[in-house]
């Protein structure tokens, strides 16, 4: 738990420091090439990981590689403040919640769906729609395959899921029966 408070508190904190969308997009596709390279190039994450080398000198590999991405202002600060603090391996986690944050901070409510199967675009559509419906206020989904259901969806906002699963509609019917 102490880690995604961490890992939301860096988000939250770039989110802050982000003046429009346009600065978003720009900062979160820089951010997404320095994790892609970190992650794909085992000699760079040796490289940022290795107690040995100086701070100076990681911190000149990280200003090169994002000198082509694009500003990289405040991406290279994020990005050597986690270092800074012994926290690159959750760079990618990270980043990975700054568009739930973005979208918070927009007025968006932000739902991962999953599903055993890849919805259609007029599923996606028709969910997206009713979800707003629901909610009273814009939507965003990202969907994702979940082996683990055998069919319905599952839906995650925030700390919150809604089951509209088989396996949920199952458990449920187990609870009716055991109550009697």
């Amino acid at each position: 738990m102490k880690k995604q408070t961490l890992i939301r508190k860096y988000a939250q904190g770039l989110v802050n420091a982000l003046a429009d969308e346009a600065e978003y997009h720009r900062v979160r596709n820089e951010l997404e090439i320095f994790v892609g390279l970190a992650e794909s190039h085992a000699a760079l994450r040796g490289a940022l990981s290795n107690p040995f080398l100086s701070a100076r000198k990681k911190r000149e590999i990280v200003r090169e590689i994002l000198e082509g991405a694009g500003d990289g202002g405040k991406t290279v600060r994020l990005i050597l403040l986690i270092m800074d603090h012994g926290r690159m391996d959750s760079l990618s986690n990270i980043v990975g919640a700054i568009p739930e944050i973005w979208n918070e901070r927009q007025g968006v409510l932000t739902f991962e769906v999953s599903s055993a199967v890849p919805l259609s675009e007029a599923q996606k559509e028709r969910l997206a729609a009713e979800l707003r419906r629901i909610e009273r206020k814009p939507v965003s989904l990202a969907f994702r395959i979940d082996a683990k259901i055998l069919g319905g969806l599952s839906l995650r906002k925030g700390n919150t899921v809604y089951d509209a699963s088989v396996e949920g509609d199952l458990m449920k019917l187990k609870d009716i029966i055991l109550e009697g």
